[in-house]
């Protein structure tokens, strides 16, 4: 993919590198034991149990943007799932090397997914899409669509609002540059129908979790 002189993405990429310690260490202790944690964790549970039951391909598990591993670990240790966790960076998949060295992890560019056709019953990928700029954001949709099985299911999270902009200090872990496109849920119901996946669910994220509105979703191809 050609690079613009300035790419948004590169730079997240690069801030995630840098902070990678330090974030993971926050995560932890924000999901470590907490009513936090428990309703990550419910989310999960709901998109396991979406997942169709119709195929061997329905047993594996795609999470993107898997950052220290925590997701993917969990999802490996439901009964009948193997997953694989996807990150952009080197620092976050670092740490997910140490935290879980017994899980599959690979460094990719969710916008191109080197994986076959239909070959994920699922496809996660919390606190990822919203760093992707909207006009890549097509990009991500026909590569998931391309990689999930028919029927198969895509849960992400995404932030509420308008616009797109380089955040210098974003709530969740200031001190560098991260990229953020903000959508309404109409405009992403609209997105997903546009690439054949049909919304099942949302549910808004507790705002005092990162002090921001944020929205989860589960859709279906």
């Amino acid at each position: 993919m050609e690079q613009n002189k300035f790419d948004v993405t590169e730079v997240t990429r690069n801030t995630y590198d840098a902070i990678a310690s330090g974030y993971t260490q926050k995560i932890k202790d924000l999901v470590s034991d907490t009513w936090v944690g428990k309703f990550e964790k419910s989310l999960l549970d709901k998109f396991v149990n979406l997942i169709p039951n119709t195929s061997e391909n329905s047993s594996r598990v795609l999470d993107i943007g898997c950052g220290y591993g925590k997701d993917t670990f969990y999802l490996s240790q439901q009964k009948g799932i193997t997953a694989v966790g996807l990150d952009y960076s080197a620092g976050m998949l670092a740490e997910a090397h140490k935290a879980f060295p017994e899980v599959d992890f690979v460094r990719m560019d969710m916008r191109s997914l080197l994986f076959p056709d239909n070959h994920f019953g699922g496809v996660w990928a919390n606190g990822c899409i919203y760093h992707i700029p909207k006009k890549d954001i097509k990009l991500v949709l026909v590569e998931v669509r391309r990689v999930l099985q028919p029927s198969g299911v895509i849960s992400f999270n995404f932030k509420l609002g308008n616009g797109e902009r380089m955040e210098q200090n974003p709530k969740s872990y200031g001190g560098k540059p991260r990229f953020y496109s903000y959508y309404e849920t109409e405009d992403i119901k609209t997105l997903l129908a546009e690439f054949g996946l049909r919304m099942i669910e949302s549910v808004p994220y507790p705002e005092e979790v990162f002090g921001e509105k944020i929205s989860h979703i589960w859709a279906a191809k």
